[in-house]
């Protein structure tokens, strides 16, 4: 009876998707342009177009394609979808959503936690894989650089406006411990089901201040608000969430798994420039853009939501079948492939050796979910039989590890705070402001190689230290590798700061190592320090350093620096303009570096989670 009824909710639940998918359809309002539309159509096409064309035909091949228009009822509708989901999946599947109640024994009382759900070793795949597709809608926040000046353009608002509405997407992780409580109290399954919804009413909220035709302030007001919601949900609620879900369930590969994860968001961020470059920028407009990011991502993020839990501990070995290992082969081919045709064809593209086609991008969106090949060789498990159940039980997760209070009043979480400010830091002023800093140093066509440079080594290195660090622990510790991270990042910065083509390239370099190598280590870093007992908080807490560094390098010292070099002037050029940045960045880095080494040598012989807990048994004793 309880399997009949687990397939009965499933069935409703499948349904009510079909019932969520016709909705975005009827929502839509889709409106066919033909040729005597053609003034709906510049409104709705780019603002180049606008300007400079007084009739828009596009053809591939022998086919025209079919313009459509959307309005503020489009993205309405969408917005209202995912509310409505929300809402159905917290008030009648909430069954799903409840934490695991756990006896004295260990054993769970409800098999169907979010904590710990029964599984065979093929949900490992589904939860590797399904947790990378989540990564990719998760990093379309991160190419929101590629169509920022046409938000502005079509927004109407100054470039200071376009700098807030870029910066709110950090802003929000100052809270980013709120999506660490969801995951320890009800699981990674409750966490992304806020944030495929929420980044959805984000992209949405920016489609309508672009579509509407409210007053000015106001479309700088809703773009804002779309802007922090779609960035809080991308980083504190998919991102982290499935980075640590993977965390605890690979207690013996940590690294590795989120590793690849960190390396998918990469390539993801990269993938979403080059589909509004290669596929919507000269032909479907900035509108078309919202409205697929907003559907892409609630659609991933509901078709993912059956493979998102902790495994229980039967599925937790290493992998050791032949077959495995050509599963992992094949992640990590696919993503190489990846990161290498994203690498190629945006340089193509920013140097004009290559003009925008659909090939690039339908070829780029394939290999991105090519991954989704390697489920066919394995099965998940759906629904709880008596098999898995008598697997699961004896085994389920106690969370054991030190409360929150405990490590925030610890000097150890404040030494990798402070090391994560610095990095975090120099990274996003170095990738963010590489093309004005190459412009301001005379070498401005090289602005795409750069960019290349540091997605390319930020996206490899993230594999493999993960695999290193995992493998060699015992000779070179986590520890280790976020010191080294440290020092890429100060000599990183101090190459910059010399304002040569050949110093901001090596700069760029290092700096994408340091940023891609830290990344990896620290969340499984954070695990094994405090344990599981409050995860999610303790990883939540720690990522406000990224939004201190966003408010104060992002926002306020590289444009103040930069304003002040300009001298009114509204280009700044010569080295000066972001020397002065650098040098006090490299400075920062220095200080990153000492908390580096002094956390090193803090814990060289144990960690906080062991001897904190011990302490507190001898002063109790």
């Amino acid at each position: 009876m309880a399997v009949l009824a687990e397939k009965q909710r499933c069935s409703g639940s499948r349904a009510f998707i079909g019932v969520i998918f016709m909705a975005f359809l009827a929502a839509s309002e889709i409106c066919e342009v033909g040729e005597d539309d053609d003034s709906a159509l510049l409104q709705s096409a780019h603002p180049t177009v606008q300007s400079g064309l007084a009739e828009v035909q596009l053809y591939q091949g022998s086919f025209m394609f079919r313009k459509h228009k959307l309005t503020e009822g489009t993205f309405i509708g969408m917005a209202f979808a995912a509310l409505i989901f929300l809402i159905w999946e917290f008030t009648f599947n909430l069954t799903k959503y409840k934490p695991t109640v756990q006896g004295a024994t260990g054993e769970a009382n409800s098999p169907e936690s979010p904590g710990s759900a029964p599984g065979n070793l093929g949900d490992r795949w589904w939860l590797i894989i399904m947790s990378a597709m989540i990564e990719v809608v998760s990093g379309s926040v991160y190419g929101m650089g590629a169509w920022q000046d046409d938000l502005r353009d079509s927004l109407n608002i100054s470039m200071t406006g376009a700098t807030v509405i870029g910066a709110m997407t950090f802003i929000g992780n100052l809270a980013g411990f709120l999506g660490g409580m969801i995951f320890d109290k009800y699981g990674p399954k409750a966490a992304v089901c806020l944030g495929s919804c929420g980044l959805c009413i984000g992209y949405c909220l920016i489609g309508f201040a672009l579509a509407s035709q409210v007053s000015t302030s106001w479309k700088l007001i809703l773009a804002c608000l779309g802007s922090l919601l779609a960035g809080y949900a991308s980083v504190s609620l998919l991102d982290n969430i499935v980075c640590m879900a993977c965390s605890v369930s690979f207690p013996r590969n940590r690294a590795a798994v989120v590793g690849y994860l960190k390396a998918v968001l990469a390539t993801a961020g990269g993938l979403w420039a080059l589909l509004w470059v290669q596929v919507f920028k000269d032909r479907y407009g900035l509108l078309a853009f919202m409205a697929i990011s907003a559907i892409a991502s609630f659609a991933v993020g509901v078709l993912s939501l059956s493979s998102m839990k902790v495994l229980p501990n039967h599925c937790r070995e290493r992998v050791q079948s032949q077959g495995e290992y050509a599963r992992a082969f094949a992640l990590l081919f696919f993503l190489t492939i990846l990161t290498c045709f994203n690498v190629f064809a945006s340089y193509g593209y920013a140097s004009g050796v290559a003009h925008p086609t659909l090939q690039n991008g339908f070829v780029a969106l394939a290999l991105q979910m090519s991954p989704l090949l390697v489920l066919f060789t394995c099965k998940e498990s759906w629904f709880t039989t008596g098999e898995n159940l008598t697997k699961s039980e004896g085994n389920a997760n106690v969370k054991s590890g030190l409360p929150f209070r405990v490590a925030f009043f610890g000097m150890d979480f404040w030494l990798l705070w402070a090391t994560q400010f610095a990095i975090f830091g120099a990274g996003v002023a170095t990738n963010q402001n590489l093309a004005l800093i190459l412009e301001s140093a005379g070498h401005d066509s090289a602005s795409s190689l750069g960019v290349a440079l540091f997605a390319l080594t930020s996206a490899l290195s993230r594999v493999v230290v993960g695999i290193l660090s995992d493998k060699y622990q015992g000779y070179f510790t986590r520890f280790h590798w976020v010191t080294a991270g440290a020092f890429c990042a100060m000599i990183g910065e101090l190459l910059v700061s010399l304002m040569t083509l050949k110093g901001i390239m090596m700069g760029t370099l290092l700096m994408g190592l340091s940023f891609g190598s830290f990344y990896t280590v620290i969340v499984p870093m954070v695990n094994e320090m405090y344990g599981n007992l409050e995860f999610g908080k303790m990883w939540g807490a720690q990522i406000t350093s990224q939004a201190a560094a966003a408010l104060i390098i992002v926002c306020n010292l590289m444009p103040l620096v930069y304003r002040k070099a300009a001298a009114g002037e509204e280009l700044c050029q010569g080295p000066g303009c972001y020397r002065p940045s650098f040098i006090l960045l490299t400075m920062l880095n220095a200080l990153g570096l000492i908390s580096a080494l002094a956390l090193q040598v803090r814990n060289a012989d144990s960690v906080p989670v062991t001897r904190l807990v011990k302490e507190t048994k001898n002063e109790e004793s």
